[in-house]
């Protein structure tokens, strides 16, 4: 790999992180918070869930890098950035507001605009969009953890 694509890697790694690292503060400020909740079966450790959304964030980028390597699609970049976007907003929504059913309705958008990434990303490179099925499958796992969690609280 020349410099310029381990820079451009470096540099997708570092944007799709910013989600994760954003919201950082928001679940350690509140975990306290979120223990005293009523959890749906299947809820997994606290701390898995760090490591499970920083291998995700990781997978963003690398599909972002090869999917954008030589041309910024503008349709795919949007909802790649929505994505993004939605995915920064869930965090302080759920642990910092308390708001579990904004958490439900953001993350079932989420859900639904993955879905359009997924589309457009298949379009330009079958390799970049099926890196992110781990990160489909988890959002759904997380919908129904968010959601089950908004139901018994």
């Amino acid at each position: 790999m020349n410099t310029k694509n381990l820079v451009k890697l470096i540099v997708w790694l570092a944007i799709c992180q910013l989600p994760g690292l954003m919201g950082m503060s928001f679940v350690y400020g509140n975990m306290e918070w979120y223990n005293r909740l009523a959890h749906p079966p299947f809820t997994p450790p606290g701390a898995l869930f760090g490591i499970v959304w920083g291998v995700l964030y990781l997978l963003l980028g690398v599909s972002a890098f090869f999917a954008f390597r030589e041309k910024l699609h503008g349709k795919a970049l949007m909802l790649l950035m929505g994505q993004l976007a939605l995915n920064a907003c869930w965090t302080p929504l759920f642990f910092g507001a308390h708001c579990l059913a904004g958490g439900v309705i953001l993350i079932v958008a989420m859900i639904g605009e993955f879905y359009f990434l997924f589309k457009a990303l298949r379009k330009i490179n079958r390799f970049c969009a099926n890196l992110l099925l781990p990160y489909g499958a988890w959002l759904v796992f997380a919908a129904y953890l968010t959601a089950a969690t908004w139901w018994l609280n």
